[in-house]
């Protein structure tokens, strides 16, 4: 089964967004108003630094950083910052859900991430990648009926996507649909998939 995770390089990172933290600090140590003379040098104050901080602690800050959780397995301290991002974001509502359905899959809660998904799909229905992982996790799910209409849906959108043939022949091996498997299996091979070539040659007598 092929995962999709939907991650993507959205503007800053959580180190770069530190970083931008520090200029920050540094730029109002020179122009900012609430700087104080401290012998020959300058300072600011506590409190302010703080505000700066939480300015560039913005929706690509929470994502990213929820992106690198991800990646690591963290998926719980990422679902935190996803929920951070979504309040934050006004426009990239459709990725983060999809993206929190992902780490709620993965740390097993097929239902939650099968709202999530459902959450932004709700927002867009023709977001491809959120019926692929929703098709994800219905399979872990056990309910393949639901993952073969979800990955059909996604091949409506884009009928040249190997990844949801091989998913979907996936789902109808498990259900012992063997010819339409198969069929699956070729047009992703035909479409590049090796996976999927491999796949022909073990289940399928080619």
């Amino acid at each position: 089964m092929k995962l999709r995770n939907t991650a993507i390089a959205l503007g800053i990172g959580a180190a770069t967004a530190t970083g931008l933290s520090l200029l920050q600090v540094n730029k109002d140590l020179i122009v900012g108003s609430t700087a104080v003379v401290v012998g020959a040098g300058l300072m600011i104050s506590l409190k302010d630094k703080n505000d700066i901080n939480l300015k560039t602690r913005n929706y690509e800050y929470f994502f990213n950083r929820a992106q690198d959780k991800f990646e690591l397995a963290d998926y719980e301290e990422a679902i935190l910052d996803y929920n951070k991002a979504l309040e934050l974001s006004p426009t990239e509502i459709c990725l983060v859900y999809s993206m929190r359905g992902n780490a709620k899959r993965n740390s097993g809660d097929f239902d939650g991430a099968i709202s999530d998904q459902n959450k932004a799909l709700d927002f867009d229905p023709l977001y491809a990648d959120g019926y692929f992982n929703r098709g994800i996790a219905k399979f872990k799910k056990g309910d393949f009926d639901g993952a073969i209409q979800d990955y059909s849906q996604v091949l409506k959108i884009n009928p040249k996507d190997s990844d949801a043939f091989f998913n979907r022949a996936n789902v109808k091996k498990e259900i012992e649909d063997m010819k339409g498997a198969c069929e699956d299996w070729r047009t992703a091979a035909d479409l590049g998939d090796e996976e999927a070539t491999n796949s022909l040659k073990q289940f399928c007598n080619l």
